[in-house]
């Protein structure tokens, strides 16, 4: 998981967001469902608008906004709500984020691994049923005291827990070793809690993380021969292949900028 900034503009200086008719689509509906409140029937053509889609894809590089994971090419997604929209888990006295459901800022690209309910299966070597996890309905809070119970409540007072791509910066919370495995660094709150219930400790993406870590680990073993060796064009190009592995459209970019992080801890 990376930071993202959300509000920027594309390589012809247009901001990355819906059209200002499908804005004004989100709005009426949400004034219909502060009138309707619980009873509330999310509207998925229009948090699902293709717009929506679209803009997400570019504005999170083409990756699930939680495990990195490029979502675009071969693999369907969902619009995630960060905060739940029909219901929250825990919690049967909270209608869900009613007033939300259609606030750009509350959308997010997700892969169904992240976002639904899945068994992580068996691996060939490891025949083993892992956990079963996924966000869904899913938003703790360190104190449920803070929570917003309705549209008239302010969001930003609440405690939350779940790291905010947007608004945090994951790699402040986020460690891996050369195994790909992903830990809370230090142990942190935050950190567990997002790793736990996006399910990103699942063994393909484990998998998928150690390739790009050792990736990195060896170019970093190469630019330090070739400096050992006076070889500067070479240490010149290896570190330009380097910094594109770092890109936030690469996949897994936060694992990588790990192993530049913490060199020592991957044998550098």
């Amino acid at each position: 998981m990376i930071h993202i900034n959300r509000v920027r503009e594309d390589e012809n200086n247009v901001v990355i967001e819906p059209s200002q008719k499908w804005f004004e689509s989100a709005r009426a509906a949400t004034e219909t469902a502060i009138v309707e409140n619980e009873d509330h029937d999310p509207d998925d053509d229009i948090y699902g608008h293709d717009e929506v889609r679209a803009a997400l894809e570019k504005l999170f590089y083409d990756k699930c906004a939680y495990c990195e994971s490029k979502i675009a090419a071969t693999h369907d997604w969902n619009v995630e709500h960060f905060r739940p929209k029909g219901r929250v888990a825990k919690r049967s006295d909270h209608p869900g984020y009613y007033w939300l459901n259609y606030e750009w800022h509350n959308l997010y690209p997700v892969c169904t691994h992240c976002n639904q309910r899945r068994k992580d299966k068996p691996r060939w070597g490891d025949m083993r049923y892992a956990d079963t996890q996924g966000k869904l309905d899913q938003f703790p809070l360190a104190d449920e005291e803070t929570r917003a119970m309705s549209h008239e409540d302010n969001i930003s007072n609440e405690s939350i827990l779940l790291i905010d791509p947007c608004s945090d910066n994951p790699e402040d919370f986020l460690a891996y070793d050369v195994q790909g495995q992903i830990y809370a660094k230090d142990g942190n709150t935050r950190g567990s809690v997002t790793i736990d219930i996006c399910h990103l400790k699942r063994k393909r993406l484990e998998d998928a993380r150690r390739e790009i870590i050792i990736f990195v680990v060896k170019l970093l073993k190469l630019i330090n021969k070739y400096k050992s060796e006076g070889n500067t064009s070479a240490v010149r190009d290896i570190k330009k292949l380097l910094n594109d592995q770092l890109n936030d459209n690469c996949s897994y970019a936060g694992a990588a900028r790990y192993v530049i992080e913490d060199p020592v801890a991957f044998g550098i």
